[in-house]
């Protein structure tokens, strides 16, 4: 059956047909992670169908979007964009985030906030990334796969389950339709259907905090550098965005943050007003409020027979230093590379060593990363004098010792496993 682009519209027709829908590789998740996985087979020329529940997008301006989020991506994530196509329309929305400075505030006998900052121009590369909204990452990478022939994208679908054969997995789609294909992807996020459909287990913890999000303009320029603020409830971040403008992800105790999300937008704002303390002048609030509870996941396998799983279907950890989505891109940019190497050479790619490959190359960077992240938020989110004051002598080091601060940033720009090609400048095209 040749690719197709579908919408909704086109569901009452799908319902009807008795054969399913065959690709080479099917997706199950239109998350950012599923969709970029799409543009790159699709622009390999890989058969692909991605089945997204969302609706298709419209040309609206991100702040008029349901998502009030933003991803700092570093540029090896970016560098995966380019090579599905899609970040060429990200761009005019995009801000580099030229420094990173963290925000000690006094407790004890400090009086006064400790300030350090990682300056991108001391590394290799300079800025370490840019700032995008998800709704416009979403919207270019729709735009893309409208683009690629060998795409199927059927929004507004669900996956209502899905069975084993000895050729792959049987998808049933909430049209009525049916789908399979040599390999099937969970990017179902981290209560992923397809992760305990195929029996494979995973471990979960849940934080006692929320992430608050929104967007602000404000009076004073943030001269592209990202503020992060330790308070004992959780990490209170300035994210820069184009113009005079700024993303905050404010991790609160659930309990409060429940009751702020409540509040009428004069006394949040209020609130959130207090919380940045003047640095970026008189503030606004725009757009609509966000809250996401907070909870860490790893999968026990990232693969199962004709089975892969990226980004929260397989793993899930805080928003600490801008790890989620670019951890998630790793994932699809070491899959989508094996895939297209196989279909390159006329292999199946559902070869049970190739998945095996997959979660190799992995495991290792994810793990580091949310030991991490996990660390990092019980470390700095607490009220403990003592660990305060360990990590204001952790900071200071890190501030007065520049080789420290070049190598703590370089380091983060790195997976333990080295840099996938993909992300490295190496361009996709179809065979």
């Amino acid at each position: 059956m040749p690719p197709r682009q579908m919408t909704d519209s086109s569901s009452s027709s799908r319902s009807s047909q008795s054969e399913p829908i065959t690709s080479q590789v099917q997706i199950v998740g239109g998350g950012l992670a599923g969709l970029s996985l799409a543009a790159a087979l699709g622009s390999a020329g890989i058969t692909t169908l991605l089945v997204d529940q969302e609706a298709p997008v419209s040309a609206a301006a991100y702040s008029e979007a349901t998502d009030n989020r933003t991803t700092a991506l570093i540029l090896n994530s970016i560098n995966l964009l380019k090579a599905c196509g899609a970040w060429e329309g990200c761009e005019e929305y995009a801000t580099a985030l030229t420094v990173m400075r963290i925000i000690n505030l006094p407790r004890g006998r400090q009086t006064k906030a400790s300030t350090t900052d990682f300056d991108s121009r001391e590394t290799e590369t300079s800025p370490f990334g840019y700032n995008v909204p998800n709704a416009v990452l979403r919207r270019v990478l729709c735009q893309r796969l409208a683009q690629l022939s060998s795409v199927t994208h059927l929004t507004q679908t669900k996956m209502d389950g899905m069975r084993s054969s000895e050729d792959g997995w049987l998808l049933a789609l909430s049209d009525s339709s049916k789908a399979t294909a040599q390999l099937t992807v969970g990017a179902d996020g981290k209560n992923s259907l397809c992760r305990k459909t195929a029996g494979i287990r995973s471990m979960s913890w849940p934080y006692p905090q929320t992430a608050i999000t929104c967007y602000i303009e404000h009076s004073k320029p943030h001269r592209n550098v990202s503020t992060e603020t330790h308070y004992p409830a959780g990490p209170f971040t300035l994210v820069p965005m184009m113009g005079n403008r700024s993303s905050i992800v404010w991790v609160e105790e659930t309990r409060l943050a429940r009751k702020l999300l409540q509040q009428d937008e004069a006394t949040f704002s209020k609130a959130l007003i207090e919380k940045i303390g003047g640095r970026l002048g008189s503030v606004k609030l725009f757009g609509r409020r966000g809250g996401f509870p907070l909870s860490a996941m790893l999968s026990n396998s990232f693969h199962g027979p004709r089975l892969a799983l990226v980004a929260e279907a397989a793993h899930a950890l805080p928003p600490i230093a801008a790890q989620g989505l670019n951890l998630s891109l790793r994932d699809i940019a070491v899959l989508a590379e094996a895939l297209i190497d196989q279909h390159n050479n006329r292999l199946d790619l559902g070869d049970s060593t190739l998945l095996e490959d997959y979660d190799r190359a992995r495991r290792l960077d994810v793990v580091t990363r949310m030991a991490a992240a996990d660390g990092l938020n019980r470390f700095a989110s607490n009220d403990s004098g003592i660990l305060h004051g360990i990590r204001g002598l952790g900071l200071a080091a890190i501030r007065n010792f520049p080789p420290l601060r070049q190598f703590m940033m370089n380091t983060g720009m790195r997976s333990p496993g080295g840099t996938p090609a993909l992300m490295t400048g190496k361009k996709i095209s179809p065979e």
